[in-house]
């Protein structure tokens, strides 16, 4: 069973916000909500030891927070908003998941990743599994990643958040952030529309480029992102985004602006959300998608850049959906073990499958976290 690193994991939005405990089975957490849930969260796929089970070695694992000042204070609060009227608040939120994520490091659940020499060898240690099935697993390693940034009070503050372990960067989620434009409303009346980045957001990616920091470009609008990667000359990726080509909504990325990220170097991970992986005149039922068409949007990528080096998971599951809107034949995350074999169909060697899995994300890493620390 090849190892697995996922770009892209919400497990501290769940445990907070949605109360799932992730050291529970998945099967434990879909009993606990049989009964049905009140909000989108769908039914659970991750949890650790489901993660385990699968070989998931690292995650990249988010803090979410957005701030939108425009947002009703008065307004009834649902336990899952995600919108904050000041930054302040959003920069608390976030320090609330860091600290679930260093709560379970305390635990010897988790090992937050801040460098490439402790990945190396944390890789190293988990590739004894397979050696020895009597080893206990080590710790899940986890690489944080803020996914919008608000939680950022004032962009000189981004210096403290890589203090604190923060080495992957997104500038904004749905809609508007104060630093850019995030994936537009298809509301007419809405003003979250495709636009620029503030200038708080030219602001900070300047001082994202005087650090080890890498920019995730997922969720970005077309406007942001192309003044995004005009701006900042720093590692890139796209932690969890698909095809525009084959899935044409604005938040998956078009043919152009992969080719840009593979110009830089970067990695595009892979979401399992059914709406992102097919699209034609609305999101489709999940029985009309399958891994199969994931291994349509990893052919894509791989053509446009000429090789397997630049695509790999960053799955997004229980990322505000659950399995109900997930590929038909995908109801455990070990069930993405089956694209290996796809593609090997397709022509791909064991080394791209390897690459898929974890290698182009081992080597984002190295490259986004710069020299060892201290």
């Amino acid at each position: 069973m090849p190892l697995m690193i996922d770009g892209h994991l919400d497990l501290a939005m769940n445990a907070l916000l949605y109360e799932r405990d992730q050291l529970l089975d998945v099967a434990a957490l879909r009993e606990r909500e049989k009964r049905g849930v009140a909000d989108d969260r769908g039914i659970a796929s991750v949890s650790l030891p489901e993660l385990r089970r699968a070989g998931v070695a690292v995650v990249m694992g988010t803090l979410i927070s957005r701030c939108k000042p425009w947002v009703d204070a008065s307004r009834p609060i649902a336990r899952i908003d995600l919108d904050h009227p000041h930054p302040s608040m959003s920069y608390a939120m976030a320090h609330g998941q860091l600290a679930y994520y260093r709560q379970l490091e305390s635990q010897g659940e988790l090992r937050i990743i801040t460098d490439g020499k402790t990945l190396d060898a944390h890789l190293s240690q988990w590739e004894t599994i397979d050696v020895d099935p009597k080893t206990a697993p080590p710790p899940i390693g986890l690489v944080v990643l803020m996914e919008g940034a608000d939680p950022i009070v004032a962009p000189e503050q981004l210096v403290q958040w890589h203090e604190q372990g923060l080495r992957v960067l997104g500038l904004a989620h749905y809609g508007h952030s104060r630093y850019a434009a995030g994936t537009p409303s298809r509301d007419p009346s809405s003003f979250e529309k495709d636009g620029p980045l503030t200038p708080l957001g030219v602001e900070l990616l300047k001082q994202a480029d005087e650090l080890p920091m890498a920019v995730d470009l997922s969720h970005l609008s077309d406007a942001s992102f192309y003044q995004t990667m005009d701006c900042y000359g720093g590692v890139v990726c796209a932690s969890h985004t698909n095809c525009r080509t084959l899935a044409n909504t604005p938040r998956q990325f078009s043919d152009r602006q992969i080719k840009l990220i593979v110009e830089r170097g970067g990695v595009i991970g892979l979401a399992m959300y059914k709406g992102m992986i097919r699209w034609d005149d609305g999101d489709p039922p999940r029985a009309q998608v399958r891994l199969q068409h994931v291994i349509e949007h990893v052919d894509h990528i791989c053509q446009l850049a000429g090789s397997a080096k630049h695509v790999a998971l960053g799955t997004d599951l229980d990322g505000g959906f659950g399995v109900e809107s997930t590929p038909a034949d995908l109801d455990n995350y070990d069930d993405l073990h089956k694209l290996g074999p796809m593609m090997r169909e397709r022509g791909m060697t064991d080394d791209d499958i390897a690459d898929f899995y974890h290698g182009n994300w081992r080597r984002f890493l190295h490259d986004a976290m710069g020299a060892p620390t201290a």
